[in-house]
């Protein structure tokens, strides 16, 4: 007995998630890297700035080191 190849040999055409994943990750990846990279940049040197400033305005507004952290 023979066997009957079926009609369509290949990839499928549907669009699917099957295709998706068979076209590779999406190229906007890296630019969202890149926002997520630079949100977080700016939450460092906004720490890092506030550090930096916070003696010099505890002195200017007379707070104790208990009312600093306020």
């Amino acid at each position: 007995m023979t066997r009957a190849l079926p009609a369509q040999v290949g990839p499928a055409t549907t669009a699917g998630p099957a295709s998706a994943a068979a076209e590779g990750p999406d190229p906007r990846r890296w630019l969202a890297l890149v926002f997520v990279a630079l949100a977080q940049l700016m939450i460092a040197l906004d720490a890092t700035i506030l550090n930096v400033a916070l003696p010099s305005t505890q002195h200017s507004l007379h707070f104790s080191d208990t009312d600093r952290q306020w």
